[in-house]
C-alpha cells in the first residue's frame, strides 16, 4: 500500500507571509479558506494565497521538498512544479526555462533546497 504524507504551506501575498504547517479548510460559499498553521489561524480570500503542496521527497540535508521551492542540483537552480503531462512532480531550469524529466527520490537525493520563488525571487534569475 501507498503510504502518501500530505503537507500544505501557504504564502501570504499581501502579509508577505509563509505558513509552514497546517491544514486547510475551504468555503464555497465565500470562496475563501482558513490556513491554521503553528503559530497562528489567517482567513483570507484565495486570491491572496499561493498553495504549496509536500513532494513527499526530502532534500540532501533531509529538508521536505515543496511545490514551488529552489533547488541546486548539479550545479544548477531548478524550480519545482507540478507537471499535469507527466501527473507528477517535474522540475524547470531556472536559467533555460526548460521543464525537466520528473522530479523523484533520486533527483532529491541529489538536491538541497536553497529556497523558494516568493521568499527568494532573486534566487529565479539566472
Amino acid at each position: 500500500m501507498l503510504n502518501i504524507e500530505l503537507k500544505f504551506r501557504a504564502f501570504n501575498k499581501k502579509s508577505q507571509r509563509m505558513y509552514k504547517s497546517g491544514a486547510l479548510s475551504f468555503s464555497t460559499e465565500r470562496h475563501s479558506f482558513m490556513f491554521y498553521s503553528d503559530k497562528d489561524i489567517d482567513g483570507v480570500k484565495d486570491d491572496d494565497m499561493e498553495i504549496m503542496q509536500y513532494t513527499g521527497q526530502k532534500d540532501v540535508n533531509n529538508t521536505d521538498v515543496f511545490q514551488r521551492d529552489i533547488v541546486q542540483m548539479e550545479g544548477k537552480k531548478h524550480i519545482i512544479v507540478w507537471d499535469n503531462n507527466r501527473g507528477g512532480w517535474s522540475y524547470t531550469d531556472v536559467e533555460r526555462q526548460m521543464t525537466m524529466t520528473s522530479f523523484g527520490r533520486y533527483e532529491a537525493n541529489n538536491s538541497e533546497v536553497i529556497g523558494n520563488e516568493f521568499e527568494n525571487p532573486e534566487l529565479l534569475n539566472p
